[in-house]
């Protein structure tokens, strides 16, 4: 099927269905073609908040499995965690373990920086976006992780990255907005930019009102 029929046929199932849509939705997560995966997850997305509960109700169910290397529970907990869902927050310390790549561990830990617990990690994240001997690979997750850590830590690794000739301009493009997500967060953290011309520079293009238009 050709996947804008695809695409019609999932909002076609979602607008019968609703909420009741999320088990389908979910199913598709798991899909071999990524198009698809991001059809099902702009779907659940969609449905907003309304949704948090029986996604909520899989999560609990998946981890009862005890499934090493779940990909599809790493689905859950990004989107629980976009959703500010606090109670997942000690479950995901206890399956860190399922989880062997830097990649895999890296959706845990954004998770956990966008539940309030990302100092912990920051250091970890700072090593995958300037140490790691694959932080071409890693670097655009680390900032987004990074990006839900308004502290001063957090910002000094992002300058650094930003700073590594070995690190292209989408991660770095990307690390000027996570920088600019902790300044509108803690605006006091702008002082450790003073130093920062061209970060500076970059910083207000960004915010500047023709860029956000």
């Amino acid at each position: 099927m050709a996947l804008e029929k695809y695409k019609k046929l999932i909002e076609r199932i979602v607008e019968q269905k609703g909420v009741d849509a999320i088990p389908k939705l979910i199913e598709l997560l798991e899909d071999e073609q990524q198009e698809v995966r991001e059809i099902a997850l702009e779907s659940i997305y969609a449905l907003g908040d309304k949704a948090r509960k029986p996604l909520l109700e899989i999560f609990r169910s998946r981890l009862k499995e005890r499934r090493k290397k779940d990909i599809l529970l790493l689905y859950l907990i990004d989107v629980l965690s976009n959703f500010g869902e606090r109670s997942i927050k000690q479950h995901l310390y206890e399956i860190m373990d399922r989880y062997n790549t830097e990649q895999e561990l890296l959706v845990i830990y954004e998770a956990l920086a966008k539940l309030g617990d990302g100092e912990k990690f920051v250091d970890i994240l700072g090593y995958f976006l300037t140490e790691d001997d694959y932080k071409e690979e890693l670097a655009d997750q680390a900032v987004m992780a990074l990006a839900h850590i308004s502290s001063d830590s957090s910002l000094r690794y992002l300058v650094k990255g930003y700073k590594d000739p070995q690190l292209g301009r989408e991660t770095k493009e990307n690390i000027i907005q996570a920088i600019a997500m902790i300044i509108a967060k803690e605006p006091q953290l702008y002082r450790f930019l003073s130093d920062e011309e061209e970060i500076v520079k970059k910083l207000k293009e960004f915010t500047s009102p023709a860029h956000q238009s």
